[in-house]
């Protein structure tokens, strides 16, 4: 496909998508969604809400299995040929990533949608979704991650998530100085702004969440890990302000079904949290569940690995390192040296035979490359 032959790598800088602006025209709505966690299951819950009045577009990434699950209308993927389509795009010179978000802009301008819900791919300020001009925007957290491209302190990577803010209404969970950084950018544009905490909340009730927004809500979703309570109160409040009915809210949200966020098929959990915030998530979760499994763990280059393994020793006596088939992917021996007795198994396939000889709960979490790849495996031998 044309898309292998753009540039690999990460170029933080608008310039191309600029220029690409002059031949994109956006005659739909936009939901930008940035920051550190839980931007997915944002825009999935937010997508699946609005679908159900109106023509509705979704850009996320990365994808589990197939590119294509990136971009979709009203749930359906853009299919191979329609992608083809759009090889013009080569012309600007983009990355692979731009190329992608330029290609789902103009797949969106070109099917007549009503809304797209678009995902940030790293950072904000200097992505390649920034060139949208966003009815609302999400900010759902900020932690330490891609200290290379968008810098060392929690500030510096408040600064570029709040780079997305234009003059619309935006809604956050961020707390402290990411908080005090996006109230400072909201301030200076003339934005709105909507705080978990303050104008809208949500607690954990029996097995679902109570939302308190303008409304009152109680969902239970099916992804029902505890991480997802502020997800869901995020969505809810910026579907409220978008005029959405309490009940389509209710439905569309215990809809959603996400593969590899926190989900369960048979004895694993497959979860694709792949930095330190994500995994404290993911641990808790499994503490509220009283799980204390096998962990199959790998993940990028360029995380804080050592972090991540520190958090799931607090819950697993046994941890089999991997790789996913991709370059990225650190080698399992460099991971295998900062774990306590770690054990090396060269593919995800390996790891999988050799945690379901314990016998108990089996949790797979890192990547999302890696949970790719793990849920394919399982579903194809039939282990559930």
């Amino acid at each position: 496909m044309w898309l292998d032959n753009c540039r690999a790598g990460i170029d933080l800088n608008l310039q191309r998508m600029n220029e690409f602006k002059k031949e994109w025209k956006q005659n739909f709505k936009v939901i930008h969604v940035g920051g550190t966690n839980g931007k997915g299951s944002v825009c999935n819950f937010i997508a699946a809400v609005l679908s159900k009045k109106y023509k509705v577009g979704l850009y996320t990434s990365p994808h589990l299995k197939r590119i294509n699950e990136r971009i979709r209308i009203n749930g359906v993927e853009i299919d191979n040929e329609e992608m083809e389509r759009y090889s013009w795009l080569c012309k600007y010179g983009f990355t692979y990533f731009e190329a992608l978000t330029a290609l789902a802009l103009k797949y969106f301008e070109e099917h007549g949608i009503d809304y797209a819900v678009i995902e940030v791919g790293m950072g904000g300020r200097l992505d390649a979704t920034n060139i949208v001009k966003p009815e609302i925007t999400i900010i759902t957290n900020v932690a330490i991650e891609h200290t290379q491209w968008l810098g060392n302190s929690i500030e510096e990577i408040a600064m570029e998530k709040a780079g997305i803010i234009k003059g619309s209404p935006v809604v956050t969970a961020s707390k402290e100085k990411a908080l005090e950084i996006i109230k400072k950018i909201a301030k200076e544009k003339g934005a709105e702004l909507y705080i978990e905490g303050e104008h809208f909340k949500w607690n954990r009730y029996q097995n679902g969440f109570l939302i308190e927004a303008d409304e009152k809500y109680f969902i239970k979703p099916k992804m029902n890990a505890i991480y997802q309570g502020s997800n869901i109160s995020m969505a809810v409040k910026a579907l409220e302000l978008l005029g959405m009915e309490k009940e389509d809210i209710i439905q569309g949200i215990e809809s959603v079904i996400i593969p590899a966020r926190m989900e369960r098929i048979g004895r694993f959990i497959i979860d694709g949290a792949h930095n330190p915030a994500a995994i404290q998530a993911f641990v808790t979760a499994l503490e509220k569940m009283g799980e204390k499994p096998v962990i199959i763990f790998g993940a990028m280059k360029d995380k804080n690995i050592k972090k991540m393994i520190e958090l799931l020793q607090k819950i697993s006596d046994k941890i089999i390192v991997t790789r996913a088939k991709n370059e990225r992917a650190m080698k399992p021996e460099k991971i295998a040296n900062l774990c306590r007795n770690a054990i090396v198994a060269k593919s995800v396939e390996e790891a999988i035979e050799i945690a379901e000889e314990e016998g108990r709960t089996i949790a797979i979490v890192g990547s999302l490359y890696l949970a790719g790849e793990a849920r394919s495996y399982i579903k194809s031998k039939n282990f559930d």
